[in-house]
């Protein structure tokens, strides 16, 4: 009984852990850069995986897309 209690439980937390890693994959913020307290450019840069966004304090939000695996910074 305690086995499929193990087995059961470990099974849970594989899947919980298989889905972040799916979600954080598809995330845009893996380095994040917050230039808000700087007078002369209040913006917010993120990078993910797959694009390269740009928020200003505007509100405003430009991404690009990365084209080619070799032009990754």
């Amino acid at each position: 009984m305690s086995v499929t209690i193990c087995q059961a439980l470990g099974f849970v937390v594989s899947v919980l852990g298989v889905g972040g890693i799916i979600a954080a994959t598809g995330m845009d913020m893996w380095s994040t850069q917050d230039l808000y307290n700087n007078p002369v450019t209040a913006v917010y840069n993120y990078q993910g995986l797959w694009r390269t966004c740009v928020r200003e304090s505007s509100g405003f939000t430009e991404c690009r897309s990365y084209f080619t695996i070799l032009g990754l910074p």
